[in-house]
């Protein structure tokens, strides 16, 4: 199986029924996920934000979280390094990215001998991953 990058707005859609998330859930089966360590934080914080507006359930979010940190046993977790961070910067540079974007996309850029899909729902973050070579998904 080969792998694919999953940034957080995909990677919600396996946890949270939203538009999108049968075609995040195909690619999940399909690929080896691998995900930024920053992903957990984020998650975290979209699934949390998610309930706070009465979105989700408390005992949907219990269960998502759960989930969540489980699977990532299973996920190919790319840390933070001072590599990543140093990355990040030239990609917020050259990109024009936010910084939690361009942290996600560094982590991808760390393992792109492994990982050649980046699999996102940002407009501006697919660009940018074009253009650092990916082929990028949906």
């Amino acid at each position: 199986m080969e792998v694919a990058f999953f940034d957080t707005s995909a990677l919600v859609k396996h946890y949270h029924v939203e538009r999108g998330s049968s075609i995040v859930n195909e690619l999940m089966e399909t690929y080896i996920v691998a995900i930024s360590e920053l992903a957990i934080v984020e998650m975290t914080s979209a699934l949390m934000r998610r309930h706070l507006s009465g979105e989700l359930k408390k005992s949907t979010l219990e269960w998502a979280l759960e989930r969540f940190y489980s699977d990532l046993e299973d996920y190919v977790v790319v840390p933070i390094s001072s590599e990543t961070i140093s990355l990040a910067t030239s990609l917020v540079i050259k990109h024009g990215l936010k910084t939690l974007d361009s942290l996600q996309l560094a982590s991808a850029l760390r393992i792109k001998d492994e990982a050649k899909v980046f699999v996102t729902f940002d407009e501006k973050l697919k660009n940018a991953a074009e253009k650092e070579g990916f082929t990028v998904l949906p």
